[in-house]
């Protein structure tokens, strides 16, 4: 009886021991990414009717990017975009206005009947008053890896800012340096606590696991290549406005 529970006990052990080693794996590789990529982060906005601080917009404007990349993110029921992905929208807009970059490229989400981040997007930014041949739609950017490696691939992305928030930044740079791509980023963190303190936790547990997801991705694989016809990021964005079958 003794020796069954001490097997027992050394088992218990054993398996806290691999679950503790695995956690601080988890959260090391995460922090990696995050470390890494800090220094490219050029600035943010923070708070409604904020701007970029005189350096950001040096800064950015020094790197000479060709593109604004905006990943998609949640919409509401009512068409609209969601706090998170108005935020992404709005800084994308104003670096535009300020001739940061020449282009906004949206990628997004379009994949279901009825949902369809892409034309959400795309007529927030026309709506602003961008015109529509500067932005560029990628209807198969169904998640950040995708969207970042297919900025440079399909798109012919060299130099580009992508915009989203601080948790997310980090990745979406990450991705985009393993894919040849010259990336910078600036945070769009407008969006205040109470709007999304009830995904807060959820968003950074995902985001932890899904820095993993792609650091071993980048690591083990090779980046996909996409093949077909490509989109000239210096030519007319409306030619990507309507949903089409793309490579």
């Amino acid at each position: 009886m003794y020796q069954k529970k001490k097997k027992r006990k050394k088992i218990i052990l054993s398996i806290s021991a691999g679950l503790l080693v695995l956690i601080f794996s988890i959260a090391a590789i995460s922090q990696h990414v995050k470390t890494l990529e800090e220094p490219n982060i050029l600035g943010s906005y923070k708070g409604d009717g904020s701007s970029l601080s005189a350096s950001a917009v040096e800064a950015a404007r020094d790197f000479g990017a060709e593109a604004i990349i905006v990943p998609g993110a949640a919409i509401l029921s009512d068409n609209t975009p969601s706090p998170i992905l108005k935020a992404r929208l709005d800084a994308a807009f104003d670096m535009y206005s300020m001739g940061l970059a020449p282009k906004v490229l949206l990628t997004g989400d379009d994949t279901g009947d009825y949902y369809d981040e892409i034309s959400v997007m795309l007529e927030y930014m026309k709506g602003k008053g961008m015109p529509g041949e500067d932005i560029f739609c990628d209807h198969q950017g169904i998640n950040t890896f995708k969207s970042m490696v297919r900025a440079k691939q399909v798109f012919g992305v060299d130099r580009a800012i992508v915009v989203t928030q601080s948790f997310h930044l980090p990745r979406a740079i990450y991705i985009g340096q393993n894919a040849d791509m010259k990336t910078r980023g600036i945070a769009s963190d407008q969006v205040g606590p109470k709007e999304v303190r009830k995904d807060n936790v959820r968003l950074i547990i995902r985001e932890i696991m899904a820095r993993n997801k792609d650091f071993f991705a980048l690591k083990f694989k090779k980046v996909p290549k996409y093949k077909g016809e490509t989109v000239d990021i210096s030519g007319d964005g409306t030619v990507t406005h309507r949903k089409v079958q793309m490579p």
